[in-house]
């Protein structure tokens, strides 16, 4: 191997030391680069899962205090639907003795 080195002129092998060099050093900072990217990606993801979490907390807790007949009422009243089939969750009128 070293004889086959020796007939190598001595600036051909300091071009090819510089370029096998500037080889690793890009390839390092590619993989290094893509991994920064998808370590990025993966926090901005976490941050919008946070997020959305806690905009369902906030909207459960808002449902959670509506009766059964307000629940209703408001769902069929979002999809555009007559409400009249809530009626039977408003509850059953005092009877008088």
């Amino acid at each position: 191997m070293t004889a086959l080195l020796a007939l190598i002129p001595g600036p051909i092998k300091t071009a090819l030391i510089w370029a096998l060099a500037a080889f690793v050093l890009v390839s390092g900072s590619y993989v290094y680069g893509k991994r920064e990217g998808r370590q990025q990606a993966a926090v901005e993801q976490l941050q919008s899962d946070v997020k959305a979490e806690r905009d369902r907390n906030k909207s459960d807790a808002k449902l959670q205090a509506l009766s059964d007949f307000d629940l209703c009422v408001q769902s069929l009243r979002s999809r555009g639907m007559p409400v009249d089939a809530c009626e039977q969750l408003r509850g059953l009128p005092k009877s008088e003795p």
